[in-house]
């Protein structure tokens, strides 16, 4: 779990940062350096061999499938973007810890290019897909699933639980891409909101994520001990629902030590 309160964005990297704060230092810094570069003859080569591009092969252009999450179209894109990824990612990065929330960003990110890659094969599509807006996806979905009923004021004037933009966010974007608005930006949505709900169902318990693992010739049989996690050195699941409730209804500073320890424990344990 991460104590940080919600603070301005630090020096790049700094051990001060959380990681959504370090994200976005990322996306920031590319950004700069790019549009730098595209001042120089062939600079905006640079760019496009970052962005995923559907006519290119995609053997050869395979990380492009990863960078493209960090490319960034023009500054309101940009902009956009990491407000998006501020407000929400602080949010959740607050209640549920570092480790995940860069899981569902690059993984969010990542689904969404695949599925993107997927359906155009059948659409025929050719556009460039550019932006973090797929592992953003990834982060929304999750925080409506962790703290559904946590309220916001939007604009700094309407008090909304979490829940509602997130379902807002989504029917926009399934309208949008049924009226075949931004094709692949939307794609990537969908991509990032699908690996979301499997991630966060998943962390929940729900279900496990395939964990195959390939034995050693020359490895020695190890010791296996099987554990109970709702031992009492560890929370249930029911106590972690009744404090992040609690969290949603009073923030995170009505929790008491003990609430706070129990959080932090599970947190370490997904």
């Amino acid at each position: 779990m991460n104590n940080k309160p919600f603070t301005v964005l630090n020096k790049p990297f700094s051990p001060l940062n959380g990681i959504v704060v370090n994200l976005i230092w990322v996306n920031v810094l590319l950004f700069i350096i790019l549009k730098i570069i595209s001042f120089f003859p062939g600079g905006i080569l640079v760019t496009e061999s970052l962005t995923f591009d559907p006519v290119k092969s995609y053997l050869l252009y395979f990380y492009t499938f990863l960078t493209n999450i960090f490319v960034h179209e023009g500054f309101m894109h940009l902009l956009g973007n990491m407000l998006w990824l501020y407000f929400i990612g602080t949010i959740l990065e607050n209640l549920i810890g570092e480790k995940h929330i860069l899981r569902l960003f690059l993984w969010g990110g990542l689904s969404g290019t695949f599925l993107y890659a997927l359906v155009l094969q059948i659409s025929g599509d050719s556009n460039m897909l550019l932006g973090a807006s797929g592992g953003i996806a990834a982060l929304l979905i999750g925080s409506a699933m962790i703290a559904p009923t946590y309220s916001v004021f939007l604009f700094g004037i309407v008090q909304i639980e979490l829940k509602w933009i997130v379902i807002v966010k989504i029917a926009y974007d399934i309208i949008a891409l049924l009226l075949h608005a931004n094709f692949g930006g939307n794609l990537a949505h969908l991509g990032g909101y699908l690996f979301g709900l499997a991630y966060i169902t998943e962390v929940k318990g729900m279900w496990n994520f395939p964990n195959i693992k390939f034995p050693s010739k020359n490895s020695k049989p190890k010791r296996t001990a099987k554990v109970n996690i709702n031992s009492n050195s560890a929370p249930s699941q029911q106590e972690i629902d009744a404090i992040l409730d609690k969290i949603s209804a009073n923030g995170y500073d009505s929790l008491n030590a003990k609430e706070k320890e129990k959080l932090f424990s599970a947190s370490k344990n997904k």
